[in-house]
């Protein structure tokens, strides 16, 4: 599990509120990041699911969605969006798992740190979504 966003951009953090909430799942490994780079493609290849968590500035409910790999390879900058990373994973280390992303809306993405009320609301209907994902492919 990958959470990604900065905590010190208030609901920019909520994919780091999602992986505290979920606490230690067995045989899963998380990660806390602010960013997605090419070097962690190695860290993903030999997992049968990897969930993205990210926060969405668009409105509505959490949401798991299946990461679609795209046909082209991009360049590979320094950030890169989910499919760039598993079409990197899948390219050059042979990943053939599961890869979802976890949207979880915020409202605040000002400086500062702690989350908006409904993102933390936000935070705890994605973290049982991932719980329920999880156990569908242990």
């Amino acid at each position: 599990m990958v959470a990604v966003g900065n905590p010190l951009r208030r609901d920019d953090g909520a994919a780091h509120r999602v992986l505290e909430l979920l606490g230690e799942l067995p045989g899963v490994a998380s990660r806390a990041v602010l960013q997605l780079s090419p070097e962690m493609a190695a860290d993903i290849a030999g997992a049968r699911i990897t969930v993205f968590i990210d926060a969405d500035a668009q409105p509505g409910e959490p949401r798991l969605e299946p990461v679609e790999t795209p046909r082209a390879p991009a360049a590979w900058p320094h950030s890169l969006a989910p499919a760039e990373l598993v079409a990197i994973a899948e390219r050059l280390y042979g990943f053939r798992g599961a890869a979802w992303l976890c949207r979880v809306p915020g409202a605040d993405f000002a400086i500062g740190d702690g989350l908006d009320p409904q993102t933390e609301g936000n935070a705890r209907v994605a973290a049982a979504l991932i719980r329920t994902l999880v156990a569908r492919h242990s």
